[in-house]
């Protein structure tokens, strides 16, 4: 399977942290906070996090700390279908194809739930064929994007030819709520919305693919997962994160043929540099990009880091991405350039 070609796609708005500091502090539930769930946001937002800037799909900071479970739901819905589709033309206007020929639709989200599934969603926005196959892959988290693209290389397998589309997604604002959980305020000030769209084919395109690998290590699902807190999806992350990724990462590295490239999906600012310490390879310069100017995408980050290499120097013909998360599991694959 080949890589046609790749394009991220986020909500226009976009804050930096102060401008989110600055409004959670004048928002009503400022007040109601403990001191030190107060001091927790001051220190996050005050501190070298790495990310100077990220995008909601809001047109007012403040909706986004104040609804419901209910209401974050129907925000999901209406906002992802939107910032999917748009990656997915941008893509598409890189290659020789278009809405109509799309065979395979996948995607790959964990901020929302919808049934039938936002591929749906995404494939009626672009006006797609009613014989469009679609699936969607939720529950892999911040890792979702290299066993999505194992799975559209399944469908190459068995459709010689077909254009098939991959689509991390990921509204993450509509997983935000304020409370005295320290993991719930952390995650407030990482998370950022967007989208990351690939199309894929057996017959033509730079790039080919091979050398899937994966970890899933469940004692350690707690350390990294969503949960239900009132209908509201809570998530976990535990202080040992960064260097369970980078031993895992590390890992798979090792088992792998070793391409002088890495592109990595970042997570945070302590994720990154246990990883630059673990793999020995020197900065992931992708990733702390897609990091400062987006935050933490979730699913989308490493195929954003992807797209702002091949889109930039690209000299290496050999390059291995990794993502990782909720499992707590990790994958990687190999990219080669094809001759």
């Amino acid at each position: 399977m080949k890589l046609v070609s790749l394009a991220s796609h986020f909500p226009d708005q976009s804050f930096t942290q102060k401008e989110c500091l600055a409004e959670m502090r004048r928002a009503p539930f400022w007040n109601g906070l403990r001191d030190r769930s107060r001091q927790i946001l001051e220190n996050v937002f005050g501190s070298d996090t790495g990310i100077e800037k990220r995008h909601f799909a809001v047109d007012d900071l403040r909706e986004v700390w104040g609804r419901n479970a209910e209401e974050l739901n129907h925000y999901y819905e209406a906002t992802a279908p939107v910032i999917g589709a748009g990656a997915v033309l941008k893509a598409l206007n890189k290659s020789r194809f278009e809405a109509d020929d799309i065979d395979v639709l996948l995607v790959s989200s964990c901020t929302g739930y919808l049934c039938p599934g936002i591929s749906g969603y995404v494939a009626e926005r672009l006006g797609c064929k009613e014989t469009i196959h679609t699936q969607d892959v939720t529950g892999h988290g911040c890792g979702a994007a290299v066993p999505l693209t194992q799975i559209a290389h399944g469908y190459t397998k068995m459709m010689p030819g077909a254009c098939v589309v991959t689509l991390s997604l990921e509204i993450c604002s509509a997983a935000f709520y304020v409370s005295d959980e320290p993991d719930v305020l952390i995650s407030t000030c990482l998370f950022g919305d967007g989208a990351a769209a690939a199309v894929w084919s057996s017959d033509s395109g730079e790039y080919e693919v091979s050398g899937y690998r994966s970890l899933l290590i469940p004692s350690d699902r707690e350390k990294i997962r969503f949960v239900n807190s009132g209908g509201k999806l809570k998530n976990q992350l535990h202080k040992s994160v960064p260097n369970m990724s980078a031993g895992a990462v590390s890992r798979l590295y090792e088992s792998s043929s070793r391409p002088p490239k890495v592109i990595s999906h970042g997570g945070g600012r302590d994720v990154i540099l246990a990883l630059e310490k673990g793999l020995g390879l020197g900065e992931l310069k992708e990733a702390r990009e897609v990091l400062s100017e987006y935050g933490n995408l979730s699913s989308p980050s490493v195929m954003v880091a992807l797209e702002r290499y091949l889109d930039g120097d690209a000299s290496e013909d050999n390059l291995w991405l990794t993502s990782f998360g909720a499992g707590f599991s990790a994958h990687a694959m190999e990219l080669k350039k094809s001759t």
